[in-house]
């Protein structure tokens, strides 16, 4: 406006210019969050400026459509200048212009009571819209949806013709809206007049768009079907109705869940090779944990059609009663949110409670093809303009996206998930899907797209990104920068975190819970893990003052704990280390990861070994198994270790059974992998030997020494047991 002024001053003629100023406060009116609901003098000044324009130019349409829409939709001090605009727009050669102003003209007719005529601009606008989007059937679908609606609602309200109410719904069922209102009226309308399947139709809707709560209205329907069901058995449509009012609001009904199962079971007699009432019974029986009951009226439903959410839990209930997950011959058709509604199941309900080593990869696997699945209808609807209008939501669409990316990087398919994650993102930008696009650019080693899209994600606002979060974000960034070798621009970018987090914590740690805290210590896990990286290129004693250090700052901070324990081991200051470890333990608590379980056992058993504390050295060794079999699968070194370690122990401390099983273990580590003879495994299986021997398996113990003797024939310590255990002797076991 200010730059405006004096080229007006000169040219005040100039309808661009004129236009330009009309506009500018057209959207000062609407920046200004000062302006009182009914005090519309802002939008007045707009008006007076485009009618300025008009006055100069009464045939330009641009100034003539912001005229219009001020008059009807904020002043309305005007409306039948309004209507004339829009009768003059609506003849325009632009497409677009022609179509608003007709939505216009709607409104206006509306406004003033002219019901013939706002029916006869519904029938333009859909005339309109269905070749101005050829090629989207998105947004075609969504327009037609809302236009069909008012139709509807016209005609249920205002016109009260049940015959066009019914005509209208049947018109724009291929565009179904969501407005549960509309679906329950006409639902009720169409029992009145006997029209039993389109009632059906109409009730499905309402009860499966309406809200948690069902209103007056809808418990009114629930009655009304049920009524009839009393008296003659009900059409398909009328009794997935009932079902799917009586799974969502059995408790407001009044009904017990019981008529679930018992509505199932009487038409699974009536409609035997229909797969709606199987999946609820089936559905019912698996929510009450009666996983073998519910199996076969799954599997049943499956057969005859079936739905995504009834698979999901199919699955489920095969790999609790079978412990194998099934082979899936063929995947249901069913809507995109509904396989992208069964998948998050799957990963939030089923592979929590059926999850196995054995099994890990098969349900990867599954996951992946339930958002596959949702992902690959969404896009088709969106991008090919096929499939059916579901009252798809694009929102869900990005989440689909979001959860489908995450699931391809986790099994390492990082190219398509960074294609899935830049589709998603451009039809709904929110920040989690940045974090795992940035985090499939990471795993493709595209480190400086990464870092821009990890730092396009840390600028959201703080009402949608909590600190946490932001921390994670800026992790990530430095860890690639890092990851890259620009060690000059990770000092740099670790400093700025560095004190981000200690300003943090100066001004909210008073604030924080104990779990907001842990949180916090969570997600500076990345940034400590750097930080050590740098430190390690210096002394042990420098990087323990830092540690110590960022433990001022934050005593409940696990990741410095963890960074200290692994200096002190380093320096050999073994209570120390222990003191570290016990700490980690305390604060992180059940949170810790399988990998760096493994590390505290370790460095707190052999840091007890040290010291001669054998016993508590024991606790820490035996706990080190179990973890150590989850972090190395397939590689069984650390864990022959860990038995050699336990032996040493309990050879010490002359507890020969338990020095039999685990000598054993860790000779059976040497056997299985095929590993050559080391110093390790002739101590193992001298301590073997010995421990056999003692507990009276002298059979046993002469074999494992001729075992050695083999490998070693000169050794001396196999060549004197063997010497005196023929002699019955064993003098060389006193300690």
């Amino acid at each position: 406006m200010e730059s405006l002024s004096p080229f007006l001053l000169v040219n005040h003629d100039s309808v661009e210019g004129l236009l330009l100023k009309a506009k500018c406060e057209y959207q000062i009116a609407n920046l200004n969050p000062d302006q009182d609901r009914d005090n519309t003098s802002l939008y007045a000044t707009a008006y007076d400026s485009f009618e300025h324009v008009l006055k100069l130019q009464p045939t330009n349409e641009e100034a003539m459509l912001y005229a219009a829409y001020i008059n009807i939709f904020i002043t309305q001090v005007n409306l039948p200048e309004a209507h004339v605009y829009c009768d003059i727009l609506a003849l325009s050669e632009d497409e677009d212009t022609r179509v608003k102003a007709i939505g216009y003209r709607r409104h206006v007719n509306f406004t003033l009571g002219n019901i013939e005529l706002v029916l006869e601009d519904i029938e333009l606008m859909i005339a309109h819209y269905k070749p101005l989007y050829p090629h989207n059937r998105s947004i075609l679908d969504k327009e037609l949806s809302m236009l069909y609606m008012e139709k509807i609602n016209i005609y249920l309200w205002h016109k009260e013709d049940a015959a066009k109410a019914f005509q209208a719904f049947r018109d724009g069922k291929a565009y179904p809206h969501n407005n549960y209102l509309t679906n329950n009226a006409i639902a009720l309308l169409a029992l009145d007049h006997q029209q039993y399947e389109l009632a059906g139709e109409a009730a499905f809707m309402a009860f499966n768009y309406s809200e948690e709560e069902p209103t007056q209205e809808l418990i009114d329907l629930y009655h009304r079907i049920t009524g009839l069901g009393r008296k003659d058995k009900l059409s398909k449509i009328l009794v997935h109705s009932l079902l799917l009012a009586l799974r969502r609001f059995s408790a407001p009904l009044g009904v017990d869940k019981m008529e679930i199962l018992s509505l199932s079971l009487d038409y699974i007699k009536v409609y035997p090779e229909w797969d709606i009432p199987y999946y609820f019974a089936g559905t019912f029986l698996f929510d009450e944990k009666k996983y073998e009951e519910a199996l076969p009226y799954l599997e049943k439903s499956l057969e005859r059609g079936g739905m995504a959410r009834g698979l999901r839990r199919y699955i489920d209930a095969v790999c609790r009663v079978t412990g194998q997950l099934p082979v899936i011959k063929k995947w249901p058709e069913d809507s995109p949110e509904a396989y992208y509604d069964a998948g998050c199941d799957l990963y939030y309900e089923s592979i929590p409670n059926i999850w196995t080593e054995l099994l890990a990869n098969e349900l990867q696997e599954l996951k992946i093809k339930f958002y596959e699945n949702s992902y690959n209808r969404f896009y088709n609807y969106f991008y090919n303009n096929t499939g059916e209008c579901l009252a798809n939501e694009i929102h869900t669409f990005a989440k689909c996206c979001n959860n489908y990316g995450i699931a391809l990087t986790e099994s390492g398919a990082f190219e398509k998930a960074a294609e899935v994650h830049a589709i998603g993102y451009s039809l709904s930008p929110f920040w989690e899907q940045l974090n795992s696009w940035g985090t499939a650019l990471k795993g493709l080693e595209k480190y400086e797209e990464a870092i821009e899209v990890f730092q396009v994600a840390s600028t959201y606002s703080s009402d949608y990104l909590s600190f946490p979060n932001y921390l994670r974000l800026r992790a990530e960034v430095l860890d690639i920068t890092y990851r890259s070798g620009q060690l000059e621009e990770t000092h740099e970018i670790l400093d700025a975190i560095t004190k981000e987090y200690d300003s943090f914590l100066e001004i909210n740690k008073g604030e924080l819970t104990e779990e907001q805290l842990f949180e916090l210590s969570e997600q500076y896990i990345i940034i400590q893990n750097v930080r050590h990286d740098l430190l390690s290129k210096g002394s042990t004693e420098d990087a323990i003052k830092a540690w110590q250090n960022e433990l001022v700052k934050n005593p409940d901070d696990n990741s410095a704990w963890f960074m200290l324990m692994q200096e002190y081991y380093i320096l050999k200051d073994y209570n120390q280390c222990i003191a570290c470890a016990d700490n980690y333990q305390a604060v992180k608590k059940e949170a810790i990861q399988a990998a760096s379980r493994c590390k505290i056992h370790y460095m707190r058993g052999l840091s007890y070994m040290s010291l001669g504390n054998y016993e508590k050295a024991i606790e820490d060794l035996r706990s080190l198994i179990e973890p150590l079999k989850v972090v190395y699968p397939s590689d069984e070194y650390e864990l022959s270790r860990a038995y050699l370690h336990l032996s040493d122990c309990y050879f010490t401390l002359k507890k020969w059974d338990n020095c039999n099983e685990v000598a054993y273990q860790a000779i059976l580590c040497y056997i299985r992998n095929n590993w050559s003879w080391d110093d390790e495994l002739l101590k193992v299986k001298l301590q073997y030997a010995d421990a056999l021997y003692i507990t009276g398996s002298k059979d046993g113990a002469l074999e494992n020494v001729k075992n050695i003797l083999e490998a070693y024939p000169d050794n001396k310590e196999a060549l004197k047991r063997k010497k005196e255990w023929k002699t019955g002797l064993f003098s060389f076991l006193k300690f």
